[in-house]
């Protein structure tokens, strides 16, 4: 993927300022991995809704955005390894909270589920009914805290992939036989990168491997990390408050976020 640096100066809708962020009178700027993940995350779509709601509630807080487009797992390594500032659309795990800051609210819900092709069928109960399964993962991704412990045992057999993109194939080539990846998600980019004839050949579960609330993510040495996540914090609860979020949803079609 295409690396650069998108920077969001004001370019958004303004929004009114209240006595939660008006005592953020300096401004500071943040850099924001942004990993393709659409209809959520697309550093080239401004309507994107997490990005939108992301970059929104850092500007109610006196914060510029700029968004730096990387591949899936250099998005979150990348944070981690202090090579970016922060990022979006994380779900919470231990290695991660090590090194990273965690907004105090998720900004969103996914819904994971699986894919797989056309006439066969992998019913299961729990997920350790699947441990014969090749499954398609994408590196650096989290799909659900069984799903990584049982992937970190070696229960669960996993092919990684440097993207969801590359997962899809596989499974259109025979590679693997399951891919998790929320629900819209895998839908969206079915339909924006697949043929008629390869879509038909893929159906997806109903069933949802787990329900993942995800957040905005800094890293912990960055200087004023902890002022950064306090004036996300505001400024996504002004967000939420001033009917804006909502707003912003509904506008782009998508499910209400985890808490609303």
């Amino acid at each position: 993927m295409r690396r650069k640096v998108l920077a969001i100066w004001m370019l958004l809708a303004c929004l009114p300022a209240s006595a939660s962020t008006s005592e953020f009178r300096e401004k500071l700027r943040i850099t924001l991995t942004a990993q393709y993940y659409p209809p959520y995350i697309d550093s080239a779509a401004a309507e994107a809704p997490l990005t939108r709601i992301v970059t929104n509630a850092f500007r109610l807080a006196n914060v510029d955005v700029a968004l730096a487009e990387v591949p899936n797992n250099r998005a979150i390594s990348g944070v981690m390894q202090g090579l970016y500032e922060g990022s979006y659309g994380w779900g919470h795990t231990s290695e991660r909270a090590e090194k990273l800051l965690y907004s105090a609210k998720p900004i969103f819900d996914l819904r994971v589920v699986f894919f797989h092709r056309n006439g066969e069928e992998f019913p299961w109960e729990q997920l350790s009914d699947l441990k014969t399964i090749t499954i398609g993962a994408v590196q650096g991704n989290f799909y659900s805290p069984e799903f990584s412990s049982l992937q970190s045992r070696g229960v669960l057999k996993t092919d990684l992939a440097p993207s969801d993109i590359s997962n899809f194939r596989k499974l259109l080539g025979g590679r693997v036989d399951l891919v998790p990846i929320d629900a819209g998600t895998g839908q969206l980019i079915l339909q924006k990168h697949f043929t008629a004839a390869e879509r038909s050949r893929i159906s997806m579960q109903n069933k949802a491997i787990a329900v993942v609330p995800v957040y905005v993510v800094i890293n912990k040495k960055l200087a004023r990390a902890a002022e950064l996540m306090k004036r996300f914090d505001a400024g996504f609860q002004q967000l939420s408050e001033s009917g804006q979020l909502t707003k912003i949803l509904e506008a782009s079609k998508v499910s209400a976020p985890a808490g609303r």
